[in-house]
């Protein structure tokens, strides 16, 4: 497939510094599935802290001086994303970052926002059973109503499907179909984030020639090198409370979950408990 793919970023994007965290955010509710929610109560507390250690928050018009290094020169830079376009993105997220001056990118999967459909696919099925109430999409006219006030959204492909496994046929409909979905309604779409994080650089030279400048990674461990087609996000959920969270908003903590230590570490754990 066409397409090619930029070189290695050397600057904050590489979400192992003091001047740019990356985080990944799903559900916002309580109670909420677990693995992919944190609630109200927590996220509030996380937006609190990070606006103590100096962060504002930072969007796609900041990515371009973020993938050089130079930042905004002021303040240490905050990209909020949000996978899957859970309702209470809008409904309780929405409020708490205009509430810290923070801002946050969403990706969508517009299929699903045309009907604020459940957020189903095969891998959720029990999540979905379990929090019918939490597991919906939002509709357009919440995601104009965040736009409007500031937030950006992004793809998130059409159906969550693992997009390393499609040919490439049905590779091009997900990342074409669904950013001029967004076009359409919104404008732009300039980013992507890969659904489950699952990437390989086949897959970031179709985003690259589907039109996508910028797209986001979520390793379950190492990623040495990063590209504007593959920055790399630190996920967050129920189980972060403030000392993992403080771990995680730490450069040096998310050196470590970036680096291949993690992988021999979780190695170990599942030697040990043979």
């Amino acid at each position: 497939m066409a397409g090619d793919t930029p070189g290695p970023l050397r600057g904050a994007l590489r979400n192992r510094s003091g001047s740019c965290i990356a985080l990944c955010y799903h559900s916002v509710a309580e109670p909420g599935p677990a693995w992919s929610s944190v609630s109200p109560e927590a996220f509030e507390r996380q937006l609190s802290a990070l606006e103590r250690r100096g962060y504002r928050g930072a969007g796609g018009a900041s990515l371009p001086n973020l993938a050089s290094g130079r930042g905004d020169g002021k303040h240490r830079a905050a990209l909020l994303t949000f996978d899957d376009g859970y309702r209470d993105n809008h409904d309780v997220a929405f409020p708490l970052l205009r509430r810290y001056g923070f801002t946050g990118l969403f990706f969508v999967l517009p299929t699903f926002v045309d009907r604020g459909a459940p957020l189903l696919w095969p891998e959720v099925e029990e999540r979905v059973r379990a929090h019918p109430s939490v597991m919906r999409s939002m509709t357009w006219r919440q995601v104009e109503a965040m736009a409007e006030g500031g937030c950006e959204f992004g793809s998130h492909g059409l159906l969550h499907r693992h997009l390393t496994r499609l040919d490439d046929e049905e590779l091009h409909e997900e990342l074409w179909e669904s950013r001029r979905l967004i076009k359409e309604r919104l404008g732009n779409c300039d980013t992507l984030a890969y659904p489950f994080g699952d990437w390989s650089p086949r897959v970031a030279r179709a985003a690259a020639a589907a039109g996508y400048s910028w797209a986001f990674t979520l390793p379950d461990g190492a990623q040495r090198d990063a590209t504007a087609l593959s920055i790399p996000r630190i996920p967050v959920d129920h189980r972060d409370g403030s000392t993992r969270f403080a771990l995680k908003a730490s450069p040096l903590g998310r050196r470590l979950l970036l680096s291949p230590l993690k992988d021999r570490l979780r190695g170990l754990r599942l030697a040990q408990g043979r």
